[in-house]
């Protein structure tokens, strides 16, 4: 299968790229930091002006702006996904995968909220509210381009580079094996996606392309939840020293470092029962999965 990958410069597309490779696919990167050799490697540019000399089986469109963009930058993020889109009928492609972020059902808070892909989006962030007109402009014209699509909706990733926030608290870890936490981290529950629950994903769906003819959305996560605290101990934290919870309610207390808090300890419930019972696979828990990647 001829596969065409933006993003690869990314955390996760530095890791699907030679997943997909091993699996036995030619992969066509698009992207805007690694200059075109004409062969497996094109610029956009190029993609807008329909340069690449070869139909593509399966556009996957992983390459976002960044995760901090601002208000100003969610017409760009639009514009990124449109040249896709547009791309599609010049490379023959009819399937197209889209990485969306659970960002668009909102952020972190002190409640316990499980959100599954019936839950109403309402996202907080510049991030995830481009990534919800990005999916509904893929919607929109996908009937048109005759395309099927599979979006997913993915929450924090953590994967072998263990860049990123909590990949580098799970750095600090591993190295430090003793940490200072809030009580609050035993309790909260989060959701996140390790690169091989990932893999797993990709695998079956590269093995089962009829999935695309159902066009739908999927929450990928990790099977069920963790607190921050068993996160530190699942990536190597031997003894965690607590703070009591009378110390986090004073700081939630100040503005200045109130959303700090809730970003840390608060709470985000990913529910991906429906992405399991359609694909018929078993997706390991985080705890599980940090010694798997982090070993």
């Amino acid at each position: 299968m001829i596969i065409a990958l933006t993003g690869s410069s990314g955390s996760i597309g530095r890791e699907l790229t030679p997943f997909l490779s091993a699996l036995g696919h030619q992969v066509i990167i698009i992207s805007s930091s690694i200059p075109s050799n004409n062969i497996d490697c094109f610029t956009y540019l190029q993609l807008q002006d329909k340069l690449i000399p070869t139909h593509v089986d399966l556009f996957i469109h992983l390459a976002s702006l960044n995760a901090g963009l601002s208000m100003k930058n969610i017409q760009d993020e639009i514009k990124l996904t449109e040249q896709v889109l547009n791309s599609l009928p010049a490379l023959k492609c009819s399937k197209l995968i889209f990485f969306s972020t659970s960002k668009v059902y909102g952020d972190n808070c002190l409640d316990f909220k499980i959100h599954d892909e019936l839950s109403e989006l309402e996202p907080v962030c510049s991030y995830g509210k481009a990534k919800k007109l990005c999916e509904e402009l893929i919607y929109k014209k996908s009937e048109s381009l005759q395309v099927n699509t599979l979006i997913f909706r993915l929450p924090p990733v953590l994967d072998y580079s263990k860049s990123g926030n909590v990949g580098r608290l799970i750095k600090i870890a591993s190295k430090d094996r003793q940490m200072l936490s809030f009580a609050h981290g035993e309790t909260n529950r989060r959701s996140f996606i390790s690169f091989n629950n990932i893999k797993t994903v990709f695998e079956y769906t590269l093995n089962n392309l009829s999935l695309f003819k159902k066009n739908e959305i999927y929450n990928l996560s990790d099977d069920g939840s963790i607190s921050l605290n068993e996160l530190l101990r699942a990536g190597g934290a031997t003894k965690i020293y607590s703070l009591p919870y009378l110390f986090g309610k004073i700081i939630l207390k100040l503005p200045i470092l109130k959303n700090i808090f809730i970003k840390l300890y608060g709470n985000f419930i990913l529910e991906n029962t429906k992405i399991k019972n359609d694909m018929s696979i078993k997706l390991e828990t985080t705890a599980k999965s940090l010694p798997i990647m982090y070993k």
